[in-house]
């Protein structure tokens, strides 16, 4: 039995229509590929001019920028040391539970590397998260800020 492949099936390449919305490129309204005058909304070179900032609105924009430095650094400070404080009460009570075990499992010992090393972890941790929660709502108080500012209100 023979299989012979004498005709293949020839494959050509669609062409298709050229829209105003494929990657058109626009000067003056009129697209670059068929001549043909364009809405402005498929416009891809459309640039809006830069608006020029006053004296007192660049002023703010500075006093804001300061205000946001000082509230990140405020809750990052006191996020770090509420961390720190109970990142060290999380590892004193697992190298206490650590300890315990020890006196109650073997006879009564120095606490070991591998409870050490735990209690650590642990206080690390808790620490970590809380600067993460810290830097959290920070972030929130600088969203309320700009809003703030930008609204005009106090609400």
């Amino acid at each position: 039995m023979t299989v012979n492949f004498t005709s293949s099936p020839a494959f050509r390449a669609e062409t298709k229509a050229v829209t105003h919305s494929e990657s058109c490129k626009c000067e003056h309204h009129v697209c670059a590929k068929c001549g043909q005058p364009m809405e402005d909304t498929y416009c891809d070179n459309k640039q809006e001019p830069k608006k020029k900032k006053g004296f007192f609105t660049k002023v703010k924009d500075g006093f804001i920028k300061v205000r946001k430095g000082f509230i990140d650094f405020g809750y990052v400070v006191a996020g770090a040391f509420k961390g720190a404080f109970f990142g060290a009460v999380t590892a004193a009570g697992v190298a206490g539970i650590a300890a315990a075990r020890n006196i109650i499992k073997k006879a009564p010992k120095t606490l070991g590397t591998g409870g050490k090393i735990l209690a650590g972890a642990a206080g690390i941790a808790v620490m970590g998260g809380t600067i993460f929660k810290s830097k959290l709502d920070a972030n929130e108080a600088k969203s309320k800020l700009d809003h703030r500012w930008e609204t005009g209100h106090n609400g």
